[in-house]
């Protein structure tokens, strides 16, 4: 039907097929709830992207600029109540360097959330200092625990120009910051370790990084912080991001 090359992805369960061929599509096993990705990539994406628009419509909610639908909110106060994220509507950053990205993000957390965030600035650049925390080239995740974090936190922004991160790995474009107090529980450094395994997977991050929506990166790092196949409760409908 369309030269473009196509590609759906089941993030919730990190698998892909392509939907030209419908055993392979079956075999993504697809639940409600599930976060997936159209990929469309060729001479004819955008007429593709029109008429497949369409067909996402119909089979779920497309994470569009202006969506209201908020199912990675509920995901994650089902499965991972301790932690807060903020809403997809902030995570725009125009910042020109690493410190101001930092700023930024640590902006974002709610002062309930925090003892002393100066304190945490100061973590946060010491730990960069140690090494940059850039996971991929594009994509970096500063991490730290501090004794001026009461809460476990997370926040993301993207930055429409590329931000020196000083690594061999170049400059990036969407940081992740997770903060953690100093003497986390195990439930709470479970999604860290989820997250980082997510991060050097080849479905999960690079849908995030081809993620051109606020709603849509929201949606994919939320999945990034929980297994693989975990269920979701009963009666949510399929999010479909569309890169």
């Amino acid at each position: 039907m369309f030269q473009s090359r196509l590609l759906l992805l089941n993030l919730a369960r990190r698998q892909q097929a392509n939907p030209e061929q419908p055993l392979a599509v079956l075999a993504l096993g697809v639940c409600p709830g599930d976060l997936c990705q159209l990929v469309i990539e060729g001479c004819d994406a955008e007429l593709a992207h029109m008429v497949l628009t369409s067909w996402v419509n119909e089979q779920g909610v497309l994470l569009g600029p202006s969506t209201d639908h908020d199912e990675a909110g509920r995901r994650l106060a089902l499965h991972l109540p301790d932690y807060h994220f903020p809403p997809a509507s902030q995570t725009l950053c125009n910042a020109a360097d690493k410190q101001s990205c930092l700023r930024h993000l640590v902006g974002q957390l709610p002062d309930s959330r925090l003892r002393d965030p100066a304190q945490l600035m100061r973590h946060l650049l010491a730990r960069e200092q140690v090494c940059a925390t850039v996971m991929r080239p594009g994509l970096a995740m500063p991490h730290v625990m501090s004794s001026s974090v009461l809460a476990p936190c997370i926040s993301m922004v993207y930055s429409p120009t590329p931000l020196e991160w000083q690594s061999s790995l170049g400059p990036v474009q969407r940081v992740i910051l997770l903060a953690l107090p100093e003497h986390p529980h195990e439930e709470h450094l479970s999604p860290l370790s989820h997250l980082v395994r997510a991060l050097l997977d080849d479905v999960l991050c690079p849908a995030l990084l081809r993620a051109t929506t606020p709603a849509a990166r929201r949606a994919i790092l939320v999945e990034a912080l929980i297994p693989a196949g975990t269920n979701h409760d009963i009666g949510t409908g399929s999010a479909l991001s569309s890169a």
